[in-house]
């Protein structure tokens, strides 16, 4: 009885989340048969009311081919890829590149060194001379594989490592491709794809982890993501992401002299105190948050390069070793900058008897919310109204981690979070709803259409369809 009305629970839940999908299309003949509106609409909202007849084409080739594409997506997830899985990694990259190659694409493997630990990126690339240079950015690995990570379906959500973060939004991405190809459009677009191997955990050193990535955008006038999205929120902005250890050395001594002249403050306290004051001075700017992860004291700290520390001590014993990490999230390199400043200015006010020093590390660098960005999103929230499903807003770009595309925001526009919706990313209970593959993929595909023909190519002027 208890198992029966969990089951009706959690289908009515189910439903609802269904409904931003459904709804949309439910509605269409409602709105078909309303009397004239009582003013003219503008041209803007005539525009988003209606599909042209090759956009018509491209959504009707999304939907013939969706059942193909719930398959391919059941066997990429099916194939276990965590970032240290090189062999795993490759193995979808091979299934992804098949069928890239079938549309035209010419694909390659680039890899990484040894040393690095990474098994590569996928790179396709599709010449053609007709709109802006369009980059694809996806990733080939996830964070959980193994036993209770395989392919689960029930009904229209599929659970298992990677259905939604991101062989998702990567099924959805070569969905759009093929309806673009199967209604004439992609024989003149030029598009190159990168699918990474290791989004989840980068490989150091940056400058060849994201070499690949970076050359890509350098020959490209705009970049598309396809990490996790929903019915109404993309990103234009991203917060970047760098990482910070701290090391405090001290006098070791006895415990009964602590705060004493002679013996100081201890190891400990110091830590303690930067950390506090860290939390004191710089909690509440917007966008800008330092976590710390790992910390310990003791009379002995080791850290090896997992990042698993190790500690021995005593009670009795003034520590005189102090160590901590964690991260530190921006919204700008500006705002990155100042933080860094002010953690180094607190270090350098030690306690009696210690002394600190602080190092950062690059990773993610921030992408802020430019003219561009929001002149992209304008286009795809038409798509999006024209196809039927809601109008589409920004998400904040504090509420999403890092990814890809902010390693290329320096250098071209990008929009993200243009993959599938879903829920337990990052964690053992992934899932993805499956309608939301079809919406993203007829949305991405009319969003690329329409951007051939809306988005000048570097040195073009724009172009508008009669």
């Amino acid at each position: 009885m208890r198992h029966a009305i969990h089951n009706q629970i959690m289908q009515v839940i189910h439903d609802m989340r269904y409904a931003r999908y459904l709804l949309p299309l439910l509605l269409l003949p409602v709105a078909c048969r309303q009397g004239p509106p009582s003013s003219p609409p503008s041209p803007a909202a005539a525009e988003a009311a209606s599909l042209s007849a090759t956009e018509e084409r491209i959504r009707d080739a999304v939907r013939a081919r969706y059942d193909s594409s719930v398959d391919l997506l059941r066997r990429a997830v099916n194939i276990p890829s965590g970032t240290g899985n090189l062999v795993g990694v490759r193995k979808v990259g091979d299934l992804f590149s098949a069928e890239l190659a079938a549309l035209g694409f010419e694909t390659k493997w680039v890899s990484m060194p040894d040393s690095m630990r990474r098994a590569g990126h996928l790179v396709a690339v599709h010449p053609g001379t007709r709109g802006p240079r369009l980059l694809l950015i996806g990733h080939l690995d996830t964070v959980y594989e193994g036993a209770g990570q395989e392919w689960v379906q029930e009904d229209t959500v599929a659970k298992g490592a990677g259905t939604s973060d991101m062989k998702g939004g990567d099924v959805a991405m070569i969905l759009a491709l093929r309806a673009l190809a199967d209604a004439g459009q992609l024989r003149e677009m030029h598009i190159t794809v990168v699918m990474t191997g290791d989004e989840e955990s980068t490989g150091r050193p940056l400058s060849i982890g994201r070499a690949a990535l970076i050359d890509a955008a350098n020959q490209s006038d705009l970049a598309l993501a396809f990490e996790g999205g929903s019915a109404t929120r993309v990103a234009i902005g991203r917060r970047g992401s760098s990482s910070w250890r701290l090391a405090v050395s001290a006098r070791q001594a006895h415990s009964s002299g602590i705060f004493s002249t002679g013996s100081g403050y201890g190891a400990a306290y110091e830590g303690v105190r930067i950390l506090d004051e860290f939390r004191r001075t710089m909690v509440g700017e917007r966008g800008l948050t330092f976590n710390v992860g790992l910390l310990a004291a003791g009379a002995n700290v080791s850290v090896d390069t997992g990042g698993v520390m190790r500690v021995d001590g005593k009670g009795n014993i003034i520590p005189p070793v102090f160590r901590a990490s964690g991260d530190l999230r921006f919204l700008t390199e500006e705002q990155k900058e100042s933080a860094r400043a002010r953690m180094r200015t607190i270090v350098l006010r030690p306690l009696a008897g210690a002394e600190g020093t602080i190092s950062f590390d690059d990773s993610y660098p921030a992408m802020p919310v430019t003219p561009d960005g929001e002149r992209l999103l304008e286009i795809f929230d038409g798509a999006s109204r024209s196809l039927g499903y809601p109008s589409v807003g920004t998400s904040a770009p504090e509420s999403r981690g890092a990814g890809d595309v902010s390693f290329v925001a320096p250098l071209i526009p990008g929009i993200d979070g243009l993959g599938v919706d879903g829920s337990g990313a990052h964690s053992p209970r992934e899932l993805v709803y499956l309608p939301s593959l079809r919406m993203s993929a007829e949305r991405a595909a009319v969003f690329m259409s329409r951007l051939v023909d809306r988005w000048p190519r570097k040195g073009e002027e724009t172009v508008t369809r009669e």
